[in-house]
């Protein structure tokens, strides 16, 4: 059926998140406060939560079969990729490694946009 999808999943997200719950739960209560402002901050939602989000959906869509999906993942996905890179410009101490940073995120995105266009 779909096995290849469910354990691109799983791979991606399922053990990640097993392994980061785990961790978490060994963590004092201060590296817990820690975790928890990272992880509600906006940069966080807007960079890696809308990034996360995006590949769910892109994946999710050969199971169900419907296009919108994938057609919002990839949006998603975009808007955190080109979220990262204006908060990253924004914030850099130093413009040449923000302009790295850039170049490394703008060449798989935009194989990423050739692959799902073809």
């Amino acid at each position: 059926m779909y096995i290849n999808v469910i354990v691109q999943l799983v791979l991606m997200f399922v053990v990640p998140a097993f392994l980061m719950l785990r961790l978490y739960k060994k963590m004092s209560e201060e590296e817990r406060n820690e975790v928890k402002t990272a992880f509600t901050s906006k940069h966080f939602i807007f960079t890696f939560g809308l990034v996360t989000i995006g590949c769910v959906l892109f994946l999710l869509e050969p199971i169900f079969e419907m296009t919108w999906m994938e057609t919002i993942g990839v949006i998603l996905l975009s808007i955190g990729i080109m979220a990262d890179i204006v908060l990253t410009w924004l914030d850099a101490p130093s413009k040449r490694k923000a302009m790295l940073k850039t170049i490394i995120l703008l060449i798989p995105f935009s194989i990423f946009l050739w692959a799902v266009t073809t």
